[in-house]
């Protein structure tokens, strides 16, 4: 039996802390998201938010064997990952639709970190098949086996999504395989990402959208920072592995990002496939992929792609949030001394179908 290259790798402790959140902010975090029974942790300086169960996984995650030719594609949650990851693989395998509508995407294109991310109650109603929940986002296989394992025994070339800021990546990564951030407002991002928890979380979802945001612009939601999880990559943008994408730009000129994204790969399409693929990623098309708009049963409730749109958030804010939204944003981007443009009024929303 051939060693994992993990296993092999030299291996590193965590350069950053984890602490667990107070009690105030724990109570925060739980008004919004449900079967967590551990306390939620912070990462690092810039304490990224995280399920309590991070902490087993953390140190793998960081020592993964990142290889030459690993595509990576980094979002924060719901800025456009799916689309992004089916724009990556279709470019990287020759445009093969065919192949690409015979396996879902979560196989092709596997998250690193979802085994940290499953809420514990969650673990015993995958594993009794309630509601057909271990075949939302292949959840079936990552209660039985650790995520990150799964990757670092996959075969090459391997295609990795995550939604881990860069700081609590293997730190070979940028040095060694290319990777492809995407970045979305993060008003429209707020209101994707709450959508998501009532989708799963159905009835049991106690938060209403003023309280989601609370949290969200409070840094207390996983993932977030949202601020810091985009500077960190936005910092390295010129970076010769990396390639920043902005979500808004994708709806506004996908053809375009599809040239770009060919061409940081070293990939070479004629214009007539690149409006093929443009025609296959476009938002109706992409309602109706069962390989990517992962449903959790069989009567396609649980819908992962939503709108599709930037500019949606102002249907969902009302005035308090509006200068609230303001204050953030202009807040957190003079405190990094950011020039990352994610503070823009895009006029009304905009689909990208």
């Amino acid at each position: 039996m051939v060693p994992s290259p993990l296993a092999m790798a030299p291996w590193l402790e965590l350069p950053y802390d984890i602490q667990n959140v107070t009690p105030e902010e724990e109570k925060v975090i739980r008004k919004c998201l449900i079967g967590y029974t551990k306390t939620f942790v912070k990462c690092g300086k810039k304490g990224y938010v995280m399920p309590g169960a991070f902490r087993k996984h953390a140190e793998a995650i960081y020592n993964l064997r990142v290889r030459p030719d690993d595509i990576w594609v980094i979002t924060f949650p719901r800025s456009g990952t799916t689309w992004t990851q089916e724009m990556v693989w279709l470019i990287e395998n020759d445009l093969d639709f065919k192949a690409a509508k015979k396996q879902p995407l979560y196989e092709r294109f596997p998250m690193l970190e979802i085994t940290s991310q499953i809420p514990e109650i969650a673990f015993e109603l995958i594993k009794a098949n309630f509601m057909n929940l271990g075949y939302f986002q292949g959840l079936n296989h990552a209660v039985k086996v650790p995520s990150w394992k799964t990757i670092d025994e996959a075969p090459s070339p391997r295609f990795i999504k995550t939604h881990l800021p860069l700081s609590l990546l293997p730190p070979s990564l940028l040095n060694t395989a290319k990777v492809i951030y995407v970045a979305r407002d993060p008003r429209d991002v707020a209101v994707s990402y709450y959508y998501l928890h009532k989708m799963v979380s159905k009835t049991l979802m106690r938060s209403t959208f003023t309280h989601f945001w609370d949290a969200f612009r409070r840094d207390l939601l996983p993932m977030t920072p949202i601020i810091e999880h985009t500077n960190e990559a936005w910092e390295l943008r010129h970076k010769e592995n990396m390639h920043f994408l902005f979500y808004e730009d994708m709806i506004k000129d996908l053809p375009k990002v599809i040239r770009e994204v060919s061409k940081f790969l070293d990939r070479e399409y004629s214009e007539d496939q690149v409006t093929q693929l443009a025609d296959h990623l476009s938002f109706k098309s992409f309602q109706k992929n069962k390989t990517v708009n992962n449903s959790a049963n069989e009567n396609g409730e649980i819908q992962f792609i939503r709108k599709g749109e930037a500019g949606g958030w102002r249907a969902h804010f009302d005035a308090k949030m509006v200068v609230q939204a303001e204050e953030f944003l202009s807040t957190k981007l003079k405190e990094f001394n950011s020039t990352i443009p994610i503070h823009q009024d895009s006029g009304p929303p905009q689909s990208h179908s």
